[in-house]
């Protein structure tokens, strides 16, 4: 997928941008982003933006088919194959090749998909290529955390964040490529600005079970004795995605009731949660929703996760009833 239109909009690329139109660009840089679906998307359109004869990568030229295709002889792609993690095998022939002189293009760029995987010994090994890359060498890393790499690997690099996109962003770029309308804003929803999240949520096509069972949760949920009956409809593989759509349907609610717009295509969800909860209550829920993010991110239990969070919206309910 080209996911140009997206990134230019961004401020890691508008920095990388400014440094190839001043020539001040890096040897190498890391690209962080937690959205790993299509990381190796965002690492190709940089390696296009450094290769591609035009301003900005067209996208059309044989360099970029050849670069998003992986087999561009001057644009060389680490790990190899179907390996998930970068070795120190692969830094090894990354330094012999790094000498070697670009075939086609005026400079050599190797992507290194998704650092956050490679070994210590590999980012050892690439120390002093990092620091010291011979001449017209790009080094483009990838990474989903940037918490594993060496301190003395990130000091040698420049790194660029792709912070998360607004829903609307992610919305126009996915029906622009041919996406329904009407399941890009469930998918959308529930991917918390992330475009990867979004995609594997559209194709998964079961958004609508987590926000319909959310929705039910916030209008119905009026006694302890209901809480077994919501807890069993909450099981394991849809735990995630219903407390997201629960964050979606309070921030939504939230700011219609500051006489914002019931956009994102849930106005009468929230015309029903508005009638059945108070605008602190709505508040005192988000900071459970958010409590229970926390647990799931560091793998809480799954039961311990569900009861807290239901208990939490009974309690934020009688606390502050309409």
């Amino acid at each position: 997928m080209n996911v140009f239109p997206l990134l230019q909009q961004t401020n890691a690329y508008k920095i990388f941008n400014g440094d190839k139109l001043n020539g001040t660009l890096s040897h190498a840089y890391l690209i962080a982003c937690d959205d790993e679906f299509v990381l190796d998307d965002y690492l190709s359109a940089f390696a296009r933006a450094l290769t591609c004869e035009s301003e900005s990568p067209c996208g059309e030229c044989r360099t970029c088919k050849l670069v998003t295709a992986k087999t561009h002889t001057d644009v060389i792609w680490y790990p190899k194959g179907t390996a998930k993690k970068i070795v120190v095998s692969d830094i090894d022939e990354l330094v012999e090749k790094s000498y070697f002189k670009p075939l086609e293009l005026g400079v050599k760029v190797f992507c290194l998909s998704n650092v956050s995987q490679m070994t210590v010994q590999a980012q050892n090994k690439l120390l002093k290529t990092l620091e010291e890359p011979p001449e017209n060498t790009f080094i483009l890393m990838s990474a989903t955390s940037v918490y594993p790499l060496l301190s003395t690997v990130l000091s040698r690099v420049k790194r660029l964040d792709l912070s998360p996109y607004s829903d609307g962003a992610i919305e126009a770029f996915l029906v622009q490529n041919g996406y329904e309308t009407s399941r890009v804003k469930e998918a959308v929803s529930l991917s918390n600005g992330r475009l990867g999240e979004a995609i594997k949520r559209y194709e998964a096509n079961d958004g609508s079970i987590a926000i319909n069972l959310a929705k039910s949760v916030l209008t119905e949920l009026k006694s302890s004795k209901q809480v077994a009956e919501f807890s069993a409809k909450i099981t394991k593989d849809i735990l995630r995605d219903f407390v997201s759509a629960l964050s979606k349907l309070l921030e939504v609610s939230i700011r219609a009731s500051a006489g914002g717009k019931e956009s994102d295509g849930f106005d009468g969800a929230v015309s029903d949660i508005l009638r059945s909860m108070s605008v602190a209550s709505l508040i005192f829920v988000s900071d459970k929703v958010r409590e229970a993010e926390k647990a799931l991110y560091f793998n809480g239990n799954h039961q311990a996760v569900v009861d807290g969070l239901l208990f939490g919206i009974l309690e934020g309910k009688f606390k502050w009833s309409k």
